[in-house]
């Protein structure tokens, strides 16, 4: 059932990757593996996934931790209904100029975004069928 959604997810993830041709590159990361996401410097992050059970897009935001934002940094937020999304630990590298997540969960799968969504990078979830 598991991988029936994964191929789902990704089936999806390429059709919409090719309607939005502005898309630089995707990167395959594995499921449980820790995700290095290439996006400039930004005080937030956005992403945005597809939700199989309905058929839609969700968009999500990340703050990034500053000292003076406390309760609001540090996770993903539903931007609809203000939630918190289950998600890896999410930071960001200035060194590597990269979002990191560790232990990528299937809910961390879609195209990232800078908050001002001029820059983006599409992650798909590396299927094997090998083990």
């Amino acid at each position: 059932m598991t991988r029936l959604i994964s191929l789902v997810l990704l089936v999806a993830g390429c059709t919409y990757a090719q309607k939005n041709m502005n898309v630089p590159s995707t990167l395959y990361i594995a499921e449980g593996d820790t995700g290095t996401i290439g996006l400039p410097v930004s005080a937030n992050y956005r992403r945005e996934i597809f939700v199989p059970t309905t058929s839609t897009y969700e968009e999500h935001l990340y703050r990034v931790c500053n000292g003076k934002n406390k309760k609001t940094c540090g996770y993903w937020e539903n931007v609809k209904t203000k939630k918190k999304v289950p998600s890896g630990v999410t930071t960001y590298n200035k060194n590597k100029k990269s979002l990191i997540i560790k232990k990528m969960k299937e809910s961390d799968f879609g195209e990232y975004m800078t908050g001002n969504k001029k820059s983006s990078r599409f992650v798909l979830q590396l299927i094997s069928f090998g083990k």
